[in-house]
């Protein structure tokens, strides 16, 4: 799986990230992420990579999942559906 990022530091938040990607790329094969820190919270900004113009044929993969994760843990991540790179 193809992620580029710099949320090492934190090993939960990482974790968190390559679960997130991996749902995405079970439904989008050849998708591809760019992974930054959450520029206010802890968490990560996913940039997904992916062969569609419906946002939410991504983001219906990953929420309410990360909706929850915000409220119990307070931690951001946030996906960001960018079409192919």
């Amino acid at each position: 799986m193809s992620i580029r990022t710099n949320v090492r530091e934190d090993d939960y938040v990482q974790t968190l990230v390559e679960k997130t990607c991996a749902r995405i790329k079970a439904k989008f094969p050849d998708a591809t992420f760019h992974v930054c820190p959450h520029p206010s919270q802890r968490g990560a900004v996913i940039d997904a990579h992916v062969p569609t113009d419906d946002d939410f044929d991504v983001l219906d993969l990953v929420n309410p999942e990360l909706d929850d994760l915000l409220v119990k843990e307070d931690i951001a991540i946030y996906v960001r559906a960018v079409g192919k790179s």
